[in-house]
Formats: C-alpha cells, structure tokens, sequence
C-alpha cells in the first residue's frame, strides 16, 4: 500500500478514428453485459414456464382468446343490440352535455358583447328617481304638470357624466374626468380584444352547430336500431341527417 501504483487510464479515441464514433470504455462493457445476461435470465425463465406448462389447465383468459397456429389470439366481441342501443345513447347524452355548455357559453358572451356596433333598434331609457330631481322645482311639489316640466329639462348630459357631443354613443363614451385628464385606453388594444371576442363567440357558434349535427345522427342511429316499420322521407343534407317516418303500430 505505500508503494505508488501507477493509474491506468484508458485511452480515448484516436484522432484518425473519430469518424468511428465513441470508443467503449470498460464501463460501457459491464453496463452492456449486465443488461444482455438481465435478458437472458429473463428468456430462460420464459422457456422454462412454457415448458412446464399444463395445456388443459383451465384460465379466465380462455374465455376472451383463441389460439391460431400456436399463437393466442383475443376475440373478437360482438355486442348486442341492446348493448349498441346503450353506447349511442350514452354518446348522444355526451355531446347533447357540450353542446348545452357550448350554447350557454354563447349567451354568455352576447350578454357580455352586446353586438355594441352593430344598429339596435330599442332606446337607452333612463330612471330617474325623486332624489335626482332637485328640490324646490315644481315636480317636488308631487303635480303631474311639474313632473312633465322637470323630466323634460332633464340635462342627460349631467346625469351620465359625459359631453353632450358624445351621447349618441353606443359604447366607449368617457366619462367628464377622463376627457381632462385624458387617460384613455389604447384604441389598438380594445378593438384587438374586441375582435378576439366576436372570433372566439364564432367559433364557439359553429362548434355547438357541429355537435348537434353529431348529436342529430346519433339519435337517428339509436332510433333506426328499434323495431318497426318505417319509410325514408327525405335524404341526409349537410346542415341534418336523413329523416324517417315510423309507421304506426297499434298496441294490443
């Protein structure tokens, strides 16, 4: 132990061989041979069990699989009719769930939108209640006559705290401090938002129109899979599928 022992290092690729790639260390080696011995192990242990294994020895796994030239393959399942009838059913309750959501997401965005730029053919009415009526004017007094009076000398203007040249606004009308001060929003940035608001509500439209196109043919299938007679009306377009009239049957 005291006399010095020289440290072999192991040498890297040579130059010349670089194209060759990544020279293995020893290290490489005993990773390498640990994982094919590993393997091997593993495909002793397989024979073995095949081997050794009872032919008529009975699994549950029989029941699902059959064996074709040696190999065990799974079959294949036919469902009923009632089984089918239960899958659409479940399908359409599924999309007709997204589709409700969808529709509701869609109301919620045109309450929230508006269509503000768009022509309205309805009036903006304004309650006015007896405190916004100033005190001492004829319609404190409780006539009719004096209440016309004040409500039509009503300054709209002051009550909604804007410059009479911006009332024909429908949106975007600012308010007295804000033209003094002049702090407004980015004109860029609100009708960027604006814009992606009215594409997400389209989008939005369109997706509840395919789901209740997916919908529509689902419930079709589920009602074809019944019994009874039935006649084909009129052929599938692209907006709904085909339609079928049922022939009555009398209950005994």
């Amino acid at each position: 132990n005291v006399v010095h022992r020289r440290v072999h290092l192991e040498r890297p690729q040579p130059s010349a061989r670089k194209n060759l790639g990544y020279l293995e260390k020893h290290k490489d080696y005993v990773k390498r041979a640990q994982d094919f011995h590993q393997k091997e192990d593993e495909l002793k242990k397989l024979h073995n069990k095949a081997y050794f294994k009872n032919e008529d020895e009975y699994h549950i796994g029989m029941r699902q699989h059959v064996t074709v030239k040696g190999r065990a393959l799974k079959k294949h399942v036919q469902l009923s009719k009632d089984q089918h009838l239960l899958l659409e059913s479940q399908d359409a309750q599924y999309v007709g769930m997204r589709e409700r959501a969808d529709k509701k997401a869609v109301e919620k965005r045109i309450a929230s939108l508006h269509f503000l730029n768009s022509g309205r053919p309805n009036k903006h009415m304004i309650f006015v209640d007896d405190d916004d009526i100033p005190t001492g004017s004829a319609a404190a007094t409780g006539t009719r006559a004096g209440a016309k009076a004040c409500l039509k000398n009503f300054d709209i203007a002051e009550h909604l705290d804007t410059h009479p040249a911006l009332l024909g606004r429908r949106s975007n009308r600012p308010l007295r401090k804000q033209l003094e001060t002049r702090s407004f929003a980015d004109s860029a940035d609100l009708q960027d938002a604006t814009r992606e608001a009215y594409q997400e509500l389209l989008q939005k439209q369109e997706r509840a129109k395919q789901l209740q196109r997916v919908r529509e043919e689902l419930e079709l299938r589920q009602h074809l899979r019944k019994k009874g007679k039935r006649t084909k009306v009129a052929d599938a377009t692209e907006g709904r599928p085909a339609q079928f009239k049922w022939t009555y049957e009398r209950k005994r």
